[in-house]
């Protein structure tokens, strides 16, 4: 009776949050209050398939859900991001039928990984991909190591595991469970020492010792070896290797394909989709034919004209270095002129205090690559001193808390107008500059 109830409160409150464009956690917020064990409860008609990490799995969860459904299968997914306990809860409820159970072909969700283990405490995934592990939100999740023991927590035994394999730290979770890896092989912009400040595999994860690198593709994300013990970069079920950068083109065990969103970080998540959509059993030249039409989410990337002058966006989060650093290395492959606006607001969870995670964040390499950098947000003054120590010269630097501001000063600057900002500021601040 309980598991009924709470069903119908699920269905009844997110048919009103899609009227109004809002409540994709509180259904199954409240929902799970009057049946804590309503997720063990439900059941499924075909496969379930869980996309987690650091970075990037949101993105992933898209582009999986995209080839499932352009090859002609029913797919449920929480595709706009609500990885909790509650937005799970929400996408399998709104789905389910009165009787508890969802029908489609593949249910996929991505999850928070810090999560993870409340998600699937009463029912289990068939397969798991992890895109990546590293320092996030460190205020809110702690070290790799905790988040690490987290998702431990929630891998069954049952449940196969596809994994990125130029990922020293997630290349090794669950070591017991079956596995396939994916990676990347070594590009033109690969380099023999690591570019950025995060990097969070610099001991082997197995004795401690000292890890060393072949060749680094971003972070800690490379080809790896520790001399010690002999952990090191597995071999990889699923392949990809770079044709073209500038044109997005790439190949996955040899199937040519191709993406919109032309940068390193873009096609390791693009190679993910793929291994995970082969391992469901499709064909890899048909599953590379279709990823090839997928473009990122407007939330996530887009261009649009601001005044006559090109403009784009990419998502940065906040608290997450990695994701600003791929933001960035993806501007200065941008070889015109080019004005950058910083948006950095506070983080409610640490009572609006920490700033920390802006040292941890490869500012140096934008130096020499912008016109301007508009600092905006209410620590835009926390970012302006980031910058300074970065190198960037004041008289290069505006400061701009209020993005109705910025308007009135873009005149002054040149170039293409590049905006890094976190996804829940991104729209008004756009809006606003417009």
């Amino acid at each position: 009776m309980r598991f009924i109830l709470a069903l119908l409160c699920a269905k009844t409150l997110a048919t009103i949050g899609k009227l109004t464009g809002k409540g994709t956690n509180l259904p199954g917020d409240l929902a799970l209050k009057i049946d804590k064990h309503l997720l063990g409860k439900i059941s499924f008609s075909g496969k379930i398939i869980a996309i987690t990490g650091s970075n990037g799995k949101t993105s992933t969860t898209n582009m999986l859900t995209y080839i499932l459904k352009e090859a002609g299968y029913q797919v449920v997914s929480n595709q706009k991001g609500s990885n909790l306990t509650g937005g799970v809860a929400t996408t399998l409820l709104s789905k389910a039928s009165l009787n508890g159970k969802v029908k489609a072909d593949f249910v996929i969700l991505e999850v928070d990984e810090r999560f993870s283990r409340l998600i699937f405490k009463d029912f289990s995934p068939d397969y798991l991909l992890c895109t990546n592990l590293f320092r996030d939100q460190l205020t809110r999740n702690g070290n790799v190591d905790v988040v690490i023991d987290k998702l431990h927590e929630a891998i069954k035994p049952s449940v196969s595991l596809i994994l990125n394999g130029n990922d020293p730290i997630s290349a090794n979770l669950a070591p017991n469970n079956p596995r396939v890896y994916y990676r990347l092989n070594k590009t033109a912009l690969s380099s023999d020492v690591t570019t950025n400040i995060t990097h969070d595999a610099k001991v082997c994860p197995l004795c401690l010792h000292r890890l060393d690198y072949h060749y680094y593709h971003y972070n800690h994300i490379g080809d790896y070896r520790c001399h010690n013990c002999g952990y090191q970069t597995p071999e990889a079920k699923y392949q990809a290797e770079i044709i073209d950068l500038d044109e997005g083109t790439f190949k996955v065990n040899g199937q040519l394909t191709k993406t919109n969103f032309k940068s390193i970080f873009n096609i390791m998540n693009t190679t993910a989709a793929i291994a995970t959509a082969c391992e469901l059993g499709l064909a890899i030249n048909e599953v590379s034919k279709i990823v090839a039409g997928f473009n990122i989410m407007e939330q996530r990337y887009s261009e649009f004209m601001i005044s006559g002058r090109q403009a784009m966006m990419i998502l940065s989060k906040n608290q997450n270095p990695v994701s600003y650093d791929q933001s960035i290395e993806y501007l200065i492959n941008i070889k015109e002129p080019k004005t950058v606006i910083v948006v950095v607001n506070n983080i409610n969870h640490t009572y609006h205090k920490d700033t920390t995670w802006l040292y941890d964040i490869a500012f140096e390499k934008l130096v020499g690559h912008t016109d301007h950098v508009i600092c905006c947000g209410e620590r835009a003054y926390d970012l302006a001193v980031r910058l300074k120590l970065a190198g960037f010269n004041e008289q290069d630097l505006i400061i701009k808390q209020k993005p109705e501001e910025i308007k009135a000063i873009l005149n002054d600057t040149k170039g293409m107008i590049c905006f890094l900002t976190e996804l829940y500021d991104a729209k008004a601040v756009i809006d606003a500059v417009k």
